[in-house]
């Protein structure tokens, strides 16, 4: 599918649109995937999460992956979503809010047994109920401040609540309560971060841009995200099975918290990472141009990476334009061809500036130079010449 598409033919095919959709599918699911896979892999390996412990590891292993892609897309807002809020007229908290009710009120209603006869409720139906309870209601709240774009606190209150309802959690080994402590204090931090970088370190502002026109995050906005990364590892790496096996090998609850710090430092390293290469190749690239080569396009507001072709002509059909700084000698203008008729018996010098208006760009002066690689314009103008005026 990818040399086909990246050979640009069929453009208006139903054919291709379909390949597209189905490309751009399977490309999202990637990440996803590959984490399904390698959580399998770990439970297949150390034979856990059979019979009455499948869904204590469904439990742990949903909520905190969840944590993990929460924190990973809150940094993905934060490097490259501004463009996305400011095209959707909406905040960061107006997203959270609406994820945090929806999933309130599924952890509300699976939690408990309500169909069942006994109306015994135990410790730990109690605590989990309530605290979907908590985030459906702490959802409609911020869905309701965080309208028309504005900025909201709520989430990173019911982020900080449900840490500390967490960190309290009953456990039958204390191995696994000091376990539990560190991910309610992580969710905590997190809570209690947000709301300080939502109030202190944005003023309720949004957060800004990375093109060059701000300086970007502060090096407190990662923090967020961070500690949300911990947790959901945290969390992840607490089911009894997990958490009795550790304790019998001898590691103490400080050791094992050690390396959960340390995984958690590398799956935040390798999203950023991967974030930061995005970055870079949205970035307009030098003496290229950018209407006609795709460099600068958007989708909602987001960059999409400038990949050049592998087949001059196609898809980029003007080919780069090389100038040494456009912003000497040179104005822009429409990207239209001239409707003139191609003559052999044009000078030099006219047929030099007929050429540059094609390319989207006019000599302020006819001894201006242009020079242009191989390719043609969309009149089908053959344009692999190099002029040089006298």
């Amino acid at each position: 599918m990818g040399i086909f598409l990246k050979a640009h033919v069929w453009q208006d095919s139903r054919l291709r649109r379909g390949i597209v959709t189905t490309h751009g599918i399977i490309g999202k699911s990637f990440p996803v995937v590959a984490w399904v896979q390698m959580i399998f892999g770990g439970i297949a390996a150390l034979g856990f999460c059979f019979g009455e412990h499948t869904i204590q590891c469904l439990a742990h292993f949903m909520m905190g992956s969840a944590f993990i892609g929460y924190g990973i897309i809150l940094l993905i807002m934060l490097r490259v979503g501004a463009g996305f809020l400011a095209r959707k007229g909406c905040s960061q908290e107006f997203l959270d809010s609406w994820v945090i009710m929806v999933w309130g009120i599924i952890n509300t209603f699976t939690e408990h047994d309500f169909m069942q006869k006994s109306s015994h409720w135990s410790h730990k139906d109690m605590q989990h109920v309530s605290a979907g309870v908590l985030w459906w209601a702490g959802g409609a709240l911020g869905i309701f401040l965080s309208r028309n774009g504005k900025r909201s606190v709520v989430p990173g209150i019911v982020i900080a609540m449900t840490g500390y309802a967490m960190s309290a959690h009953e456990q039958s080994l204390m191995f696994s309560m000091a376990v539990h402590k560190v991910f309610g204090y992580a969710l905590m931090a997190g809570g209690a971060a947000r709301v300080i970088e939502i109030c202190f370190v944005l003023h309720d502002s949004p957060s800004p841009p990375t093109d060059g026109s701000s300086p970007g995050p502060s090096a407190f906005q990662h923090l967020p995200p961070y500690l949300l990364t911990l947790a959901g590892l945290t969390f992840l790496s607490a089911t009894e099975e997990q958490l009795a096996w550790i304790a019998d090998s001898g590691m103490d609850h400080v050791t094992y918290t050690v390396i959960l710090f340390s995984g958690s430092f590398v799956i935040y390293l390798t999203a950023a990472i991967i974030v930061e290469i995005y970055e870079y190749c949205t970035k307009e690239p030098h003496g290229v141009d950018v209407e006609r080569s795709g460099a600068g396009q958007r989708w909602h507001g987001i960059p999409v990476p400038y990949m050049p072709s592998f087949f001059p002509g196609a898809g980029n059909r003007l080919g780069r334009l090389q100038i040494s700084d456009p912003s000497e000698g040179y104005e822009a203008l429409p990207l239209t061809a001239t409707s003139e008729p191609f003559s052999p018996d044009v000078s030099r010098s006219s047929e030099m500036h007929r050429h540059a208006v094609i390319g989207g760009m006019k000599p302020r002066h006819p001894d201006d130079e242009v020079v242009f690689e191989a390719g043609e314009d969309e009149a089908g103008v053959d344009i692999d010449r190099d002029w040089r005026g006298d």
